[in-house]
């Protein structure tokens, strides 16, 4: 996994090939497709692996208060901005970004594994004082906005890593109060 990374990281996923990867780790070709079935598997699990935090923090409970859900929202966009700032996980997306017009699917696959799971522990947290739809719009819209001004500039490289996540900790602050403020549909 890691010389998949660091392949995937300095060839891109289109350059990278299931030789360079297998070189990079010191075994045979063989030993990484009974691992995995292709590039693209390979790829995901990257993916995965440098994600893996967030599926470790998506376990908060259902607010019970607005404060609670603001708190909760506060926290789980920090652990998440912190994650998907941390450098390797920022390559991996910027990767990823460069290689969808050639492989959709993986932009695609990438919003399952990492987008769509983190608004389904957002609609989670909201859940407790929400109604469903009314969680089911609200859990995106604080994802976008946590991934908004400050992560676009961080990969787009107008920000440093530090830049960027003190910039953060506000918009996070703001997004968590905007999306839980009473609104009427």
């Amino acid at each position: 996994m890691e010389a998949a990374k660091v392949i995937f990281l300095s060839e891109g996923y289109a350059a990278a090939s299931m030789d360079r990867i297998s070189e990079q780790a010191g075994v045979s070709k063989m030993t990484v497709y009974r691992h995995f079935k292709d590039k693209e598997a390979l790829f995901i699990e990257t993916i995965n692996q440098q994600c893996d935090g967030i599926y470790q923090f998506g376990s908060h409970e259902p607010a019970a208060s607005r404060d609670e859900a603001i708190s909760e929202l506060k926290s789980y966009g920090a652990a998440f901005i912190n994650l998907v700032t941390a450098p390797d996980v920022l390559g991996i997306y910027q990767t990823l970004l460069g290689e969808m017009l050639r492989f959709p699917d993986l932009g695609r696959m990438f919003f399952d594994i990492v987008i769509a799971k983190s608004i389904e522990s957002i609609r989670h947290i909201l859940s407790g004082i929400f109604p469903p739809e009314q969680a089911d719009w609200r859990a995106p819209a604080f994802m976008h906005l946590v991934m908004g001004d400050s992560y676009q500039r961080l990969s787009l490289g107008k920000l440093t890593r530090a830049e960027c996540l003190e910039r953060s900790a506000e918009e996070i602050d703001r997004a968590a109060r905007l999306i839980v403020c009473n609104i009427d549909d």
